[in-house]
C-alpha cells in the first residue's frame, strides 16, 4: 500500500515537473531577452573599441577563417599593448608572417 502511495506521488511530481517546465518555456518564449554582451554582432567587455572589432573581421577575411589559439593570443596581446585600427592589423600580419616563416 505504502508503495502505491509513493509511486502515485512520484508521478504527480513528474506530471508538476513537466507542466511547470511547459509553462516557464512558454513564458521565455514571450519575454526573450537579447544578449546584453552582443552588440551588433560583436562582443563587448573585452575592452575592444569598434576598430579592434573591424580589424578583427578584417584579419578574418585574410586568413580565411577565425584565428587559430596561438594566433589569438598574438591578436589580444597586441590589443592589450594599446595597438588599434590598421596599425594592429599590420602589428598582427608581422607576427604571424614571422612565425610561418619559422
Amino acid at each position: 500500500m505504502e508503495l502505491v502511495i509513493y509511486g502515485i506521488g512520484i508521478v504527480l511530481l513528474l506530471v508538476l515537473i513537466v507542466f511547470m517546465f511547459i509553462l516557464g518555456y512558454r513564458e521565455s518564449l514571450r519575454y526573450k531577452v537579447e544578449d546584453p554582451f552582443v552588440i551588433e554582432n560583436h562582443m563587448i567587455g573585452e575592452g575592444w573599441e569598434n576598430d579592434t572589432f573591424v580589424e578583427y573581421e578584417k584579419i578574418i577575411d585574410i586568413l580565411g577563417r577565425e584565428p587559430s589559439e596561438d594566433e589569438m593570443r598574438e591578436f589580444l596581446s597586441l590589443v592589450e599593448e594599446g595597438y588599434h585600427g590598421d596599425t594592429l592589423l599590420k602589428k598582427f600580419i608581422e607576427k604571424i608572417n614571422k612565425k610561418h616563416h619559422h
